[in-house]
């Protein structure tokens, strides 16, 4: 859980600093989900753009101390170590979807 924590916090510096190329990122891994609600991102247009990039990067630090947790409660009940690790970058990809689900209405898609 503290590696989690500490990535997270990581996460979310590199959200910061990485100018929204963090958020960018996590926008194509989302892609398949996130393009019937939000478009392609050659198409956004609007002041919110950059700002919603760059806090979405920052919001998906916060998946990491979830997936820790689903990872600490499936180390508890015997799961075996490859199930966990699926488990916990599918909770990164999630955090990644509703990072940017929740950043969207900052921008204004076309």
């Amino acid at each position: 859980m503290k590696r989690s924590i500490l990535a997270g916090v990581a996460a979310a510096a590199l959200g910061l600093l990485s100018m929204g190329a963090l958020g960018a990122g996590l926008y194509w891994l989302a892609y398949p989900v996130l393009r019937p609600l939000l478009g392609h991102p050659h198409d956004w247009q609007g002041d919110g753009v950059w700002p919603a990039t760059l806090l979405a990067g920052m919001l998906w630090a916060l998946s990491f101390p979830l997936a820790g947790l689903v990872h600490r409660r499936l180390a508890a009940s015997g799961r075996p170590p490859a199930w966990r690790r699926l488990s916990y970058l599918a909770m990164l990809w999630l955090g990644a979807v509703v990072a940017w689900l929740l950043v969207a209405p900052l921008m204004t898609p076309r």
